[in-house]
């Protein structure tokens, strides 16, 4: 098993910029990715321990449970996920990721039980680690340019890449049901961010039901944007969260 990236942290301010070399925006990117769904099996392990909190239908987002967000974060890694393991560095194809994609088998284990989904998001997050390490070693294979210099993203020159940012570059195209199929260009490095922002969208609707209608204490850097702990700064102290909720019936005319 891939072993847990000692630097991952949600802490953003604690975090050194990454700076022009290509590099190092990819290695940001993907430590993030990873330090999201390092703290939402911390969350599992240390404040959700029963099934019944995973269950609890909320009364604040009715429909919704803290299971069925931790299940949609799973399926969206899958999905960008799946055609990654399945591709060769020769492939002239363009990798196709669809997020409407689901295994029926899996979905109600994932948001009804703390332990499946706790291993289902323990293997997403050694999933990315074995695809960044993959791409770092196809670098030193010689599969790509070490350090290859050239244009980054956003149209800089003179960037420095390695296997890692040469992967986050790749074309991808996006699948999307809307009822109709739609194809969409894209690149594994945008959709590594969607899924990131993504995952915080979700996280911190679940923190809101764990909080607010199960009483629990998250880590305040739980569902919350990196550019929004960034602002905060060291100096930041959080509120104290009011977990008493009221809540207005209206009749129906």
């Amino acid at each position: 098993m891939p072993s847990k990236n000692p630097q991952t942290s949600l802490n953003h301010t604690l975090v050194a910029m990454p700076s022009r070399d290509q590099s190092d925006r990819a290695e940001a990117l993907l430590s993030l990715s990873i330090a999201l769904i390092d703290s939402s099996c911390d969350v599992l392990k240390s404040h959700i321990t029963s099934d019944e909190q995973l269950t609890r239908q909320s009364t604040l987002m009715p429909g919704g449970t803290l299971g069925k967000h931790f299940r949609h974060v799973i399926e969206s890694f899958r999905a960008f996920l799946l055609p990654l393991s399945s591709s060769s560095s020769s492939s002239t194809i363009t990798l196709e990721i669809d997020y409407d994609s689901t295994n029926p088998s899996t979905r109600k284990p994932m948001a009804r039980s703390v332990k499946p989904c706790l291993r289902a998001l323990e293997q997403v997050r050694d999933d990315l680690i074995s695809w960044g390490d993959q791409c770092r070693r196809s670098s030193l294979a010689g599969d790509s340019k070490p350090a290859e210099i050239g244009t980054g993203v956003a149209g800089e020159v003179g960037v420095r890449r390695n296997g890692l940012a040469e992967a986050m570059e790749t074309k991808v195209n996006v699948v999307a049901i809307t009822p109709t199929r739609q194809t969409m260009g894209s690149t594994i490095g945008r959709e590594l961010w969607y899924c990131s922002l993504h995952a915080i969208h979700h996280f911190s609707m679940l923190r809101t039901i764990a909080v607010h209608e199960h009483g629990l204490e998250l880590p305040v850097e739980f569902g919350t944007a990196p550019s929004t702990l960034l602002y905060r700064g060291l100096a930041w102290k959080p509120p104290v969260e009011n977990r008493e909720v009221r809540l207005a019936v209206k009749a129906k005319l």
